[in-house]
């Protein structure tokens, strides 16, 4: 019960935190260094044609870990004007497994994940995952998908990056661990679940469903891979608010 108590409070404190940097109403930004708040070119690309911020506008600007600062665009610079705030990170935070899809779906996915605020975004090659990436198209992969996460969370106005990996097996992430399988005909979510996976469009394999990780269902419906992972990230986010 104790513990139950400080999480909320805990909870009260990281919305009341990020309810001051939304009060602001500014555009907000991702940035590498808040202290060194340099422009990159696809930075300023992104400033001045993509939000068209012009010169002399307040923005904010996020690290991605848990901090945010004020600034004002001038030219091609940002100038800070006022501190650096931080942001506890939520004790509990929600975790999702999606076997790797045909290409487009990871974007997706990924941007809507880091928009709801899940806390580990994790891509496997389950035993009927299509796609079958070599090591230079994982890291290629990884390398976009996180640009597409820092530019879902600039616009969210979140300040907490999701921990993004790429690759691995069923074996080696999934199976035997405390992740439940998302499985249309189990039994309704528990809001105490914290970490699931999505299979792939063709289900399970035998040997995948054979695993002891528990089985949950989401929804009625027996829905598309990136569907089921955008559920089920707004469930598991709508249990820790």
């Amino acid at each position: 019960m104790l513990s139950q108590l400080k999480n909320d409070a805990r909870t009260k404190k990281m919305n009341k935190d990020l309810g001051s940097l939304h009060e602001l109403g500014l555009p907000h930004i991702f940035l590498d260094d808040l202290d060194v708040p340099t422009l990159s070119k696809s930075h300023f690309h992104h400033i001045k044609d993509v939000k068209r911020i012009k010169s002399g506008t307040h923005l904010t600007a996020t690290d991605g870990k848990g901090h945010w600062k004020l600034f004002e665009f001038d030219e091609s610079t940002l100038n800070p004007i006022g501190p650096k705030h931080h942001c506890e990170a939520p004790k509990i935070t929600s975790a999702i497994y999606i076997s790797i899809t045909k290409s487009g779906k990871p974007d997706l996915v990924t941007q809507k994940l880091t928009e709801l605020g899940v806390g580990s975004i994790n891509f496997f090659f389950s035993d009927r995952s299509v796609p079958k990436w070599d090591n230079e198209k994982i890291l290629k992969n990884k390398k976009k998908l996180m640009v597409i996460s820092r530019l879902a969370l600039a616009q969210s106005k979140g300040i907490w990056l999701p921990q993004l990996t790429v690759g691995g097996t069923f074996e080696m992430l999934v199976k035997d661990t405390g992740v439940a399988l998302a499985q249309q005909s189990a039994s309704k979510l528990a809001k105490g679940v914290r970490s699931v996976a999505i299979g792939p469009e063709g289900g399970w394999s035998k040997e995948e469903l054979a695993s002891n990780n528990k089985k949950y269902s989401i929804h009625r419906s027996n829905l598309r891979a990136e569907t089921a992972a955008i559920a089920v990230g707004a469930l598991l986010e709508s249990y820790r608010s």
